[in-house]
């Protein structure tokens, strides 16, 4: 398995081509491992886009369409694979996922990260029904009060504060 890979580029810069290819050439090389593949991003629209570019791609690499040419162009270079195979792959890999959806694993960090929560809850068999709730100004506001008890006349960050 590949490690993990992170991308940071700015608007318009081929994110989610790069992504996606990533995404598609792990596929390829192994149709049956979209199970443990995760591809993580920033929004929901971001999300959408990424499922339908892995899925539409993987459909015009199959089918041998033109406007997948780069992908395809890529994927060979990239992994030296014969044709057949990568169409083959590409086959087998859109079939996967469009039959077992649920493990198709393209997310927002917020949502990962509350999965996270929500299987560590059901390890400390916590209540089901435990919610995440980020509120920023809630633990600014602990945080000052915290800092604020724990301060003595004496101390520089007072005056500072001052």
């Amino acid at each position: 398995m590949t490690e993990l890979q992170v991308y940071k580029a700015s608007a318009g810069s081929g994110k989610t081509f790069t992504l996606a290819l990533e995404y598609i050439k792990l596929l390829i090389q192994a149709p049956d491992n979209y199970r443990s593949i995760l591809a993580v991003t920033f929004t929901n629209k971001a999300t959408a886009e990424m499922k339908e570019r892995i899925l539409s791609q993987l459909y015009g690499i199959s089918s041998g369409l033109s406007d997948s040419r780069p992908y395809f162009d890529r994927v060979k270079k990239d992994l030296g694979l014969p044709d057949d195979i990568i169409i083959k792959n590409s086959k087998k890999a859109l079939h996967n996922i469009l039959h077992d959806f649920s493990y198709f694993h393209v997310e927002t960090i917020d949502s990962f990260f509350q999965m996270i929560v929500r299987n560590l809850a059901h390890e400390l068999n916590l209540s089901n029904n435990l919610n995440l709730d980020l509120d920023q100004q809630t633990a600014i506001d602990d945080a000052v009060d915290k800092l604020m008890e724990n301060l003595s006349s004496e101390s520089q960050i007072i005056s500072w504060i001052l």
